[in-house]
């Protein structure tokens, strides 16, 4: 092996192993889009506010032990303290989001080292929910390796479910984009603290 190749390939192998020791390898790229089947059973897409969050064992617990109902509350603190990446649906904005595998929500959810991405959408529902809520999953972020596929999420009637096919829009047919976090809050599509989401512009 030349010299040009062995530094080469030392320098990814820093790279691999430094992600794996820093927590990359939990982090996980989410797109989450509206299924068609929202306009045939509600006459119109619903208002709907969809979170994405990684939280500790602890955390996990404690959403499901309030429910989905209480979590969305106003001013609910769990919420609030767990500072999660928020979309907004409606009838008038029906386009799939991302929260890319880079951003500053990432940098921040790993300090507190978490192990579970909480997926939970604040759909209507009929009073016979199920036990176990279909309006949230938990994604086990340890399990998967060091190069994880994304994670593809459709909103159906009452419940979210995960999908294998990059969402797209149910008016339109386009699939998401990647857009600059300003313009995001402009259209007031995503929301967090204006300080804090800060996105890289190196995200693809």
């Amino acid at each position: 092996m030349n010299r040009v190749l062995r530094d080469v390939f030392f320098r990814l192998l820093g790279v691999i192993l430094g992600c794996a020791l820093g927590g990359c390898a939990s982090q996980r790229q989410v797109v989450v889009g509206l299924s068609p089947e929202l306009e045939d059973y509600y006459g119109m897409y619903p208002s709907i506010e969809f979170d994405a969050v990684a939280v500790t064992s602890e955390e996990a617990d404690q959403i499901k032990s309030e429910g989905v109902d209480t979590y969305f509350a106003p001013a609910g603190p769990l919420r609030k303290r767990l500072d999660p990446f928020t979309v907004y649906f409606s009838q008038e904005y029906t386009q799939p989001e991302i929260l890319p595998y880079r951003s500053n929500y990432w940098d921040r959810w790993h300090k507190k080292k978490p192990v579970t991405l909480v997926l939970i959408a604040d759909l209507p529902h009929s009073p016979d929910m199920p036990k176990d809520d279909p309006r949230v999953l938990y994604i086990d972020l340890k399990k998967g390796g060091l190069f994880v596929k994304p994670v593809y999420i459709e909103i159906e009637p009452q419940k979210i479910t995960r999908i294998f096919d990059k969402p797209t829009d149910p008016r339109t047919k386009l699939p998401a984009e990647n857009r600059k976090p300003d313009a995001q809050r402009a259209d007031t599509r995503t929301h967090g603290d204006a300080e804090k989401e800060k996105i890289s512009n190196s995200e693809g």
